[in-house]
This record gives C-alpha cells, structure tokens and sequence, in this order.
C-alpha cells in the first residue's frame, strides 16, 4: 500500500508519538493532528501524523534553544524594562526588590 495513504489507528498513532491514546484523541478533537472518523473510530494518516511529529519536534528544538529564566525573581526583568531615570517604574521596581529580600530573609 501506499505510504502516503496509510491510515492508523489510534492505538498505533499513540505507540508513534510515545502519548496516551487519550491525548491522540485530544489533538485529534482540538484540531492538532488531522484525522477522519469512519464507523465512530478515528483515523490518522500516515503523512499527517508524520507532519505532526516534525511540527513538534521543532516546536520543542526553539524552547530547548531559548532555555530556561535565570533569575530565582522571574519578575526582574520584567519590572526592569523601564528602569529610566525617575520612573515610576524604576522607583517601584526598587521596592519590589527591597519587599521581595525581607520575604526572603
């Protein structure tokens, strides 16, 4: 048969992604991975689900690439984009940080 049109079940679709047959399901109904429901079952093409597992894998490459926050306060630096001269901000990222070492101590 035809690789690009091979159907799999569900069953074999979860064995390929290394999931739970009821998280293939919810991709399937969240419109994740393409799929065709014949006699009340699910099915997924071969070509989609391949498709699927690329879109995953470089989803999940960018994340390993931009890493984790390295900062324990991950509000730091969002509290410290406007740190001008005089700012409100400034001034209230100054307390954030003297409120967040007395919690700490």
């Amino acid at each position: 048969m035809d690789e690009n049109r091979t159907l799999l079940t569900v069953g074999q679709a979860a064995i390929a992604l290394e999931r739970s047959t009821e998280q293939v399901r919810r991709y399937l109904r969240e419109g994740r991975l393409t799929g065709q429901r014949m006699g009340g079952q699910w099915f997924i093409n071969l070509q989609d689900l391949q498709q699927f597992t690329r879109s995953a894998q470089e989803k999940s490459s960018f994340l390993a690439r931009v890493g984790a926050a390295r900062t324990i306060r991950p509000l730091d630096s969002v509290i410290g984009i406007a740190q001008g001269q005089g700012t409100d901000i400034s001034r209230g990222k100054r307390e954030f940080l003297r409120a967040a070492s007395r919690g700490s101590s």
